[in-house]
């Protein structure tokens, strides 16, 4: 009898928790928010086939890495926007290595940095989802760093980043 009723009122309880739930306080897998922007690199020699570069570490300016060699190693690459600003800047180091070797054919740790400039639209999606942000407008700066650049030729593929179907920008190195 005892166990009956704790069997019921742990039902009970588990019943009211969950009747306090609504449709929309869960936001579904399916809902797009806010893109990522897709980047593909490209050898310059072959415009065409998309090749990893080396040892590709990329941080936010002044801030720590987001994507490093032993986490990255793909020939496109999703980073995210600033949803706060209308520049985000990132440093994109090649050949990338903590402790420099003097016998390397290839010259390690030669950083660029890339800002990208858009306008920022945001768009309420509902309750449990919040807000999201369209980016149009990109525009692209590459500025090279102490060493020569190692990014040659960028190319805009979709001014706007509302979804991650495609790459928005090509980069060449």
């Amino acid at each position: 009898m005892i166990f009956r009723n704790k069997f019921l009122l742990g039902l009970l309880l588990a019943i009211t928790a969950f009747s306090g739930c609504q449709k929309d306080d869960i936001c579904p897998a399916s809902t797009q928010t806010t893109s990522l922007l897709i980047i593909r690199f490209y050898d310059i020699e072959d415009r065409e086939t998309p090749q990893p570069p080396l040892n590709l570490r990329i941080s936010a300016v002044g801030d720590t890495a987001i994507y490093t060699n032993d986490l990255f190693n793909a020939d496109s690459i999703a980073v995210p926007l600033r949803t706060d600003a209308d520049i985000t800047a990132y440093e994109f180091t090649f050949n990338y290595a903590e402790e420099e070797d003097p016998e390397s054919p290839v010259e390690q740790n030669n950083t660029d940095t890339i800002s990208f400039s858009y306008i920022r639209e945001q768009e309420y999606l509902n309750r449990a989802c919040s807000f999201k942000i369209d980016y149009s407008g990109l525009k692209v700066e590459v500025e090279p760093g102490e060493d020569e650049a190692w990014i040659e030729d960028f190319q805009i593929e979709q001014e706007e980043v509302i979804d991650e179907t495609e790459a928005h920008l090509s980069l060449y190195y």
